[in-house]
């Protein structure tokens, strides 16, 4: 049986993981064993501080994440090298218990360290990126070892081969999304309440509350909210609610594992521009409301919603109110749940790992 290594991390978002995720079950259904590493663990002490500051510094001092961000930018080795060296013993050891027959990485900060420490220890292993922003990918995620890079969209493509990158190491695949996702034939019937899923909305906590309480307000719609691993916007709500600042009818849920059901419900979702929570609401055809971004790289993303005409973007919360009431009173709403049914949301898990299979049967 052989054996593909999935590079990925557990605690900076839920992105990384449920891609890994995806992709891990479809090598599974041909027969492959596969292994999912935190790579960030592979650091030791440093990595398993920067995962574990990734979600407090992401919502509540944005500005030291932006500026490391766009240093990469600009000096995208500065990160790649330091990466190599704090993760080259235990990634070593990884691989010579395992003995990987392709390695597959999901996440940026583990490209060009990863292509590197495989040259550098003369390891003939096939090394893959994934790359999994829609748009504008940051530096981080290109390199030119690499012996394969699946992407998510022909724009990523058309840049990677502007950058130089040979186009047969480059495969359009659409995003890994998880299959218990229901791709709808048809739109979904709006039929007495207006189902509104709030899904981390902002990396600002203030602002999150304050999307809550400015949706609260319409009438005829049903809210829920999905904090996620932000334990403080969770937390935050439930006090919020028990002092009478909003409705005891909205409900409140703090991390879930059956998002599928809650996007099966809703007809609106609102999140910030996460790629995955993205193309997710697409395949469930629900419409979009981009909310917010992480400054840097979820810049453009909400292109995708917006030239589709899946959605718009709002990242004012003092005018979210009049936007979806605008929304969904002049059957804006029912425009976008018919355009969404038009999402292209194959399924990158099963392009990959076919791909995968055509290669190492």
């Amino acid at each position: 049986m052989k054996r593909i290594m999935i590079l990925t991390a557990e605690r900076t978002g839920t992105g990384h993981k449920s891609v890994a995720n995806a992709i891990e079950k479809r090598l599974n259904n041909l027969g492959y064993e596969t292994k999912q590493i935190d790579c960030f663990t592979m650091m030791g002490k440093t990595g398993n501080m920067l995962e574990n500051s990734y979600i407090p510094i992401t919502t509540r001092a944005p500005i030291f994440f932006y500026i490391p961000y766009m240093f990469t930018q600009i000096f995208p080795n500065a990160m790649h090298f330091p990466v190599y060296l704090k993760s080259k013993r235990k990634l070593k050891k990884e691989i010579n218990e395992f003995k990987p027959d392709l390695i597959i990485s999901v996440h940026s900060m583990f490209t060009k360290a990863i292509s590197y420490f495989l040259k550098k220890e003369k390891l003939n292993i096939p090394f893959y990126i994934n790359v999994i922003d829609l748009v504008k990918p940051p530096r981080v995620w290109f390199d030119k070892n690499a012996d394969a890079i699946f992407v998510p969209t022909n724009e990523v493509k058309e840049s990677y081969l502007q950058k130089g990158i040979n186009e047969n190491n480059l495969i359009v695949s659409g995003f890994p999304i998880r299959d218990d996702i229901e791709r709808k034939q048809n739109p979904k019937v709006i039929e007495d309440k207006v189902n509104i899923l709030l899904v981390n909305p902002s990396v600002n906590l203030k602002k999150s509350i304050k999307y809550v309480k400015e949706i609260s307000k319409l009438d005829n719609v049903s809210i829920t909210v999905v904090c996620g691993r932000d334990e403080r916007m969770y937390k935050t709500l439930l006090k919020e609610q028990k002092s009478g600042n909003i409705p005891e009818e909205i409900k409140i849920y703090s991390f879930i594992n059956n998002m599928n059901e809650f996007l099966e419900n809703a007809h609106i979702i609102l999140a910030k521009a996460g790629p995955n929570m993205i193309l997710e609401a697409a395949k469930s055809a629900t419409a979009i409301v981009i909310t917010d971004h992480i400054r840097g790289q979820e810049n453009n993303n909400y292109e995708y919603v917006v030239k589709n005409n899946f959605g718009f973007k709002c990242e004012n919360p003092k005018k979210i109110y009049n936007e979806l009431h605008t929304f969904i009173e002049t059957k804006k709403l029912n425009k976008c749940l018919e355009n969404v049914l038009q999402a292209d949301c194959n399924n990158g898990a099963e392009i990959i790992a076919n791909y995968i299979d055509d290669i190492l049967v």
